[in-house]
Parts: C-alpha cells; sequence; structure tokens
C-alpha cells in the first residue's frame, strides 16, 4: 500500500518540465509582498567598450589632474604674487619714507638756517650800524683835526695868500669890472703890497669871517668861493669820492673772480 501511494506522489518524468528558480517573496514591514526589481541581462565588455572607458577615464583624470594643477598653481602664484608684493610694497614703502624724512630734514634745516641768518642779522646789523657810525666818527675827527691844522698854518703863514688870490681871479669869467676881493684881516697887508701886479682893478675889504688863508673873490655877477672852508670840503668831499669809487671797483673785481 505504501508503494502505491509513493508511486501515485511522484510525477512521471513525461510530465516533468524544464527548471526553475524559486525564491521566498520580498515582504516589508507590513508583511506585504515587494515586488522583485527585472534582473537585467549583463553582458561583457568589448575591447571597444573597455578602450573607451579606459580613454574616458584617462581624458577626466587628466581634466581632474588639469584643474587641480590649476587651483594649485593659482594659489601657488597667488601666494607668490602676494609675497611679492609685500615685499615689492615694503621696500617702495621704506624709499618713499626715506623720501619724506630726507625731504622733511631739508625743509627743518633750512627753516632752521633761516632763522640763524635771522639771528645773525640781529646781532651783525648793530654792529655794523657801529662800525658806520665810528667810521663816519673818525673821519669828522679827521677832518677837524686837518682843518685845524691847515687853519693854524695859515694864520702862521699868509704868504700864499696872494696865489690863492690869484687861482680865484682866474676862476673868474673875464671882465673889466672891479674885483672884491674879501680878506681875513690879517691877509689884507700882504695883499695890499701885491695889488700892483693884479691885471683888474681890485678893492680889498676886510672880512673877519673869512679864516685866514682864504678869501672870496666877486664882482657884479660872479663869485668864487676860496674860503679855507670851502677848499677844504672840496678836497674832503673828492677824497671820500675817490675812496667810494676804489671800493666799488675792489667789489666789482672780487665779484667777477668768483
Amino acid at each position: 500500500m505504501a508503494d502505491s501511494r509513493n508511486d501515485r506522489s511522484r510525477i512521471p518524468k513525461e510530465q516533468l518540465t524544464a527548471y526553475e528558480r524559486w525564491e521566498l517573496p520580498l515582504l516589508d514591514a507590513r508583511g506585504n509582498e515587494v515586488p522583485r526589481e527585472e534582473e537585467r541581462d549583463i553582458k561583457p565588455l568589448t575591447a571597444a567598450e573597455l578602450q573607451d572607458i579606459h580613454q574616458q577615464a584617462e581624458a577626466e583624470g587628466r581634466g581632474a589632474g588639469l584643474e587641480k594643477g590649476h587651483q594649485e598653481g593659482f594659489a601657488k602664484g597667488r601666494e607668490e604674487g602676494f609675497a611679492q608684493g609685500v615685499k615689492a610694497g615694503t621696500v617702495e614703502g621704506r624709499e618713499k619714507g626715506e623720501l619724506a624724512e630726507r625731504e622733511h630734514s631739508k625743509r627743518q634745516m633750512q627753516a632752521l638756517e633761516k632763522r640763524l641768518d635771522l639771528v645773525m642779522e640781529s646781532l651783525v646789523l648793530p654792529i655794523r650800524q657801529q662800525q658806520n657810525d665810528l667810521e663816519e666818527a673818525l673821519v669828522q675827527l679827521a677832518t677837524a683835526v686837518a682843518k685845524a691844522v691847515v687853519q693854524r698854518e695859515l694864520s702862521q703863514d699868509s704868504s700864499h695868500i696872494l696865489q690863492v688870490v690869484r687861482q680865484a681871479m682866474a676862476a673868474l669869467p673875464s671882465t673889466t669890472e672891479t674885483v672884491r676881493i674879501s680878506a681875513n684881516p690879517q691877509d689884507i697887508e700882504p695883499l695890499q703890497a701885491s695889488l700892483a701886479r693884479l691885471d683888474a682893478s681890485t678893492k680889498l675889504v676886510e672880512d673877519a669871517a673869512v679864516s685866514p688863508g682864504g678869501c672870496r673873490v666877486e664882482t657884479r655877477y660872479s663869485l668864487v668861493d676860496f674860503t679855507v672852508e670851502k677848499r677844504f670840503q672840496q678836497v674832503v668831499y673828492a677824497l671820500v669820492n675817490d675812496a667810494s669809487t676804489n671800493e666799488s671797483q675792489e667789489l666789482g673785481d672780487d665779484s667777477s673772480a668768483l
């Protein structure tokens, strides 16, 4: 009996179909069946496809390398450029700072020189003024001394008065008018002894205001002042004028030499 039951559960060979694989269904947390994804028929890659994939990967790698190299080069160049810029800026800033400091020092020195010039001028000007006053006083003193000496000599010796009168008369324009000669009383006597030698008619007049050794010769239209004071003044003026001229020439020669 048992053998007959086993024979009935066995499938005859002629009724068998092709082999099929059976798997348990996929279930979610709630016990619902989850549909399976269809299995794809994966075909093996050909040599051409492998070559394309290799070339594509190589190209992608090259692009990635170029991008990375570009980024790294950019970063490095930026860093180096920044460093060079900092260095160049530091040098330029230092040079500008030094130049500004030199200009500032130069302006300070110029201002200091001006102040020193003002101080020196304030110190030298009074000295120069005193020197000028001293020179003028010395000239006046020398003039007064010389004048006193001349007047003393003339008061002691009147022998030259005739020559002075002749020079004064020679300075007059030619005339037939009477010539008036004013002289110091002490010179009248020597002149009277010589009146006969004078060509024109003359008239001697005593004038105490005229210093000994001098005279004033005049006609109606002319006057020649040959007083000692006047002649001495002319001599001093000539000497001072000559000294000023010589000093100007010396200054001009010094300027030319420079």
